[in-house]
């Protein structure tokens, strides 16, 4: 039975045309957009681009059959980047959160098997972004927990330090101190620690305990040895790991894989709740875009007949809770959608 409420998002898709006028006084110095865009030599933590910044790229036809067409993908991930960062040059745009001295980490979501993973062709998209500005393969490594997992989700186990590293937890120690965060503790990858950079690359899915996991679960419970002992926890846990200077000092950008939605049955697949999204998100505020996600979901399941993640004893308590910490924007009336419409992928590559 599908609720009686306005169509998903489009409060915030009208903002739209004043995106860049609403951005300009959150940006530093008081610079506007225009005179803030040249991205510093090395920047030492995220660029913001205003908190509650999102943008959205999307293109029809962009999957063929399960999976993103390359081409698609890098189009879209480019996009997405460049809009992001204010810069027309794609170059430029990457480095406006990378310097090419710095190594860096892709943290992936491969616990939904290939159908629910970050897609390779998006995380491919970032690569080839990354060393087109300059970052030497050596220095980019793709990190999720489980080496099974990821072979699952098409990704092979690489470990040649002279070229782009694939990478498990079993592949490295983690951090022999336990660290405390709020009511959770945590100790984290070497993986991790030892990255100057962190880029999030999640995917948008319903959770069986959080009720949702897109940005802030992908690292926070990612990123650490037995995330389950905070599993009792996990509003609390999502919030106050991420406001530890370990993590917001390393997460400079946000790509999100948004090609398919589950909205229910997660994290892991459930078939008959996936749906197709064709879209790819860029921000550097992790809440904004758990929110967004959140909206995707509750309408879907609305639309589809399903209780409300609240009436099945999982709310994202968590979004509310960070936005009052102080690490982003979750009133959707704050929140500048961006949304890029591209033609439909033809899969021609031109």
């Amino acid at each position: 039975m599908t609720q009686n409420k306005p169509p998903l998002l489009s409060r915030r898709d009208a903002l739209l045309t004043t995106a860049t006028a609403a951005l300009s006084p959150l940006l530093p110095n008081g610079l506007h957009a225009s005179a803030a865009s040249a991205p510093p030599e090395k920047p030492s933590r995220a660029v913001p681009t205003g908190p509650g910044h999102v943008v959205r790229v999307h293109m029809p036809n962009m999957r063929q059959g399960s999976f993103p067409h390359p081409h698609a993908a890098r189009i879209m991930v480019e996009r997405a980047v460049a809009t992001l960062s204010r810069q027309s040059d794609s170059r430029a745009a990457w480095r406006t959160f990378v310097h090419p001295s710095e190594r860096v980490m892709l943290k992936v979501n491969c616990l939904g098997t290939r159908m629910v993973s970050t897609m390779k062709e998006v995380t491919d998209a970032v690569i080839d972004g990354l060393q087109g500005a300059g970052v030497p393969p050596e220095h980019i490594t793709v990190v999720d927990m489980f080496a099974s997992n990821m072979m699952g989700g098409r990704y092979e186990q690489r470990t040649a330090k002279n070229r782009v590293r694939v990478l498990a937890h079993r592949d490295a120690p983690y951090e022999s101190q336990w660290v405390t965060a709020g009511k959770a503790r945590v100790k984290f990858s070497t993986l991790f620690t030892e990255s100057d950079v962190v880029i999030n690359l999640p995917v948008i899915k319903d959770h069986d305990l959080s009720g949702v996991t897109c940005c802030m679960k992908n690292v926070t419970f990612g990123v650490v040895e037995k995330p389950h002992v905070n599993h009792n926890v996990i509003n609390d846990a999502l919030c106050h790991i991420w406001a530890l200077e370990a993590v917001r000092s390393r997460v400079r950008l946000n790509i999100i894989d948004g090609s398919t939605i589950l909205y229910d049955g997660g994290p892991k697949y459930n078939r008959a709740a996936l749906v197709p999204h064709e879209s790819i998100y860029a921000t550097t505020d992790p809440v904004a875009m758990d929110a967004i996600a959140h909206q995707h979901i509750a309408e879907l399941r609305a639309q589809n007949g399903l209780r409300t993640l609240a009436e099945v004893k999982r709310p994202p308590l968590y979004i509310q809770q960070a936005a009052d910490m102080g690490l982003g924007i979750a009133d959707p009336n704050l929140i500048a959608l961006e949304t890029i419409e591209l033609p439909p992928f033809s899969g021609a590559v031109s």
